[in-house]
């Protein structure tokens, strides 16, 4: 949602920083999965802090994309989308990432043999970067594309508030588990 978003608001160029940040999160996350998973993983102040700081920060960017305005062309701060930088510090707050990398990485590497989780994690941090990265840019340039069909401000104030809608909404599992 948040790529989509990011290319229908501002373009596909301009959403490139936004993509190469979340893939290279989730890929440290994967290979810090790996040194120092299970130990994080079974802390539960460590699990609260990650599931409550990622509510937050989604909710802010739910705020953010609620408030911006709906032009690319603004000088507003609010306007920009997210940089490099800022795409992987919402990749470390994003829990989805770590409980399904953690899952993946006990679930095949159990059968894996010799593989250590390190290396399980290195793989997978591999092939996410060769399958996700495309795919992630794949959405910017769906957002993107959708742009002449987001002329008006109206219509791209109701694109944004039906994301922010169903960002919102993608964190009542979260919150309830």
């Amino acid at each position: 949602m948040l790529l989509t978003t990011t290319g229908a608001n501002h373009g596909f160029a301009r959403a490139m920083p936004h993509v190469f940040g979340t893939g290279v999160g989730i890929c440290l996350i994967l290979v810090g999965l790996g040194l120092f998973g299970s130990q994080l993983l079974e802390n539960g102040t460590f699990r609260g802090i990650l599931k409550w700081g990622g509510m937050a920060y989604l909710i802010w960017l739910a705020y953010r994309i609620g408030t911006s305005r709906p032009k690319a062309e603004s000088d507003d701060e609010s306007a920009k989308p997210l940089g490099f930088l800022q795409a992987i510090l919402f990749q470390a707050l994003n829990p989805k990432v770590w409980l399904g990398g953690a899952s993946g990485i006990v679930a095949y590497g159990a059968v894996a043999g010799e593989w250590t989780s390190l290396s399980m994690s290195l793989s997978f941090a591999i092939l996410f970067s060769l399958i996700s990265m495309p795919c992630g840019a794949v959405w910017a340039l769906i957002g993107a594309s959708a742009r002449h069909l987001l002329r008006s401000e109206r219509a791209l104030r109701l694109f944004d508030v039906t994301m922010v809608l169903l960002l919102l909404a993608s964190l009542v599992p979260v919150a309830l588990s």
